[in-house]
Formats: structure tokens, sequence, C-alpha cells
């Protein structure tokens, strides 16, 4: 969960606000320590983090809810649902899980307003590193890392974009939008190789 920084310290120019593990919650609206988090990780383990810094704990399911403008909800599936998608208060909902948003709950989203990348536009990155790699196995030349990243963000940022107008251009939520799009792409490639007919 991030809202904007305007002290330009953070990298991506976001505070996280919120966190969540298998074993609770931390909010804090000024925002978390990250690197002091991330060593506590280090020392005690991932899902203990939340053990050493009980001041900022909050209920289970909290986190999701707490003002934010971007709510990433990342490690489980079926953690938001109709209920919770009418107490979300961010803006933009990019689903790091798989299956994260259960479909009524994508529905009320879009009712209310609020966008949803889906899971499988977002998480797509390891699609196109993969790609580079097919491509590395025939050449004696590998692609320098920084391009790597650079291709996944444009081709990310580029099917977000697309994915959400058509979401709205189709007035449907962005899941049936992108799996719209993805099918028209399959057919589409599937034809230009002859598989199946115009």
């Amino acid at each position: 969960m991030t809202e904007p920084r305007h002290d330009g310290h953070a990298e991506p120019g976001a505070t996280v606000v919120a966190v969540s593990t298998a074993e609770g919650a931390l909010h804090d609206p000024a925002g978390l320590d990250v690197p002091a988090l991330r060593t506590a990780r280090e020392e005690h383990g991932g899902d203990f983090v939340t053990r050493h810094h009980q001041g900022m704990a909050v209920a289970p399911g909290q986190e999701l809810t707490v003002d934010c403008d971007i709510l990433v909800p990342a490690a489980s599936q079926d953690v938001i649902d109709e209920t919770t998608a009418h107490q979300i208060k961010a803006k933009l909902v990019v689903e790091g899980a798989n299956l994260p948003t259960s479909p009524r709950a994508q529905s009320v989203l879009a009712e209310r307003g609020i966008s949803l990348l889906p899971d499988f536009v977002a998480n797509a990155g390891g699609v196109v590193a993969a790609a580079f790699a097919m491509d590395a196995r025939y050449s004696g030349f590998r692609p320098e890392t920084s391009t790597i990243f650079e291709t996944i963000s444009k081709r990310l940022r580029a099917n977000a974009v697309t994915v959400l107008e058509e979401a709205q251009r189709r007035a449907t939520t962005p899941h049936m939008a992108g799996r719209g799009l993805a099918e028209e792409r399959v057919r589409a490639a599937m034809r230009s190789k002859g598989r199946i007919r115009p």
C-alpha cells in the first residue's frame, strides 16, 4: 500500500504505509521504515516481521482498507471479497497474487470507480523475461539485464493501459476486458500461423 511521497527519498517515489504477513499486519500512516523491516525479515524470517514492530500492528485484513493510493494484494488468493471491496480506499488495486479478488469484488471495485489491474497483466514480467531467455538460446550475445527490465517495464505499462482503457470502453471489469483482449491476440497469432481460418 502506498501514498505519494514529497521528499523524493524513496526510489519509486512512494511511501509504504502498510504490510502484512501470515503472522499479522502493520500500518503507519506516516510511512513504515522499509529498511528496518527488511533487516527484521533477514534476522527473524519474513512471517515474523510483525512481531518486532508491535506498536504499529493492526488486525489481520485491516491493512487492505487503510488510506492509500495503491493496494497490492501480493500473497494469497481470495483476500478481497465483496465486503472488503466496499471498504477499500485505494484508487488502484494491483493484483500481485494469483486470484486475490473475487469476481463479485471485481464488479464492486468497478462500480466504485477503483481501477483493478488483473493478476495476469501485473504478473506478466516473467513471461517477457522468458522470451528473452528463449531468444538467447540461439544467440552468442546475452541481452543486458537493464535492457530486459526496460522491455518488461514498457510492455507491462502498455498492457496495463490497454486493459484499463478497454475495460472503460466496454463498461466491464478489467478481468473481462483483459481476457477478451488475450483471446483476440491468441486468435490473431494462430491465424497468422495458419492454424485457424480467418
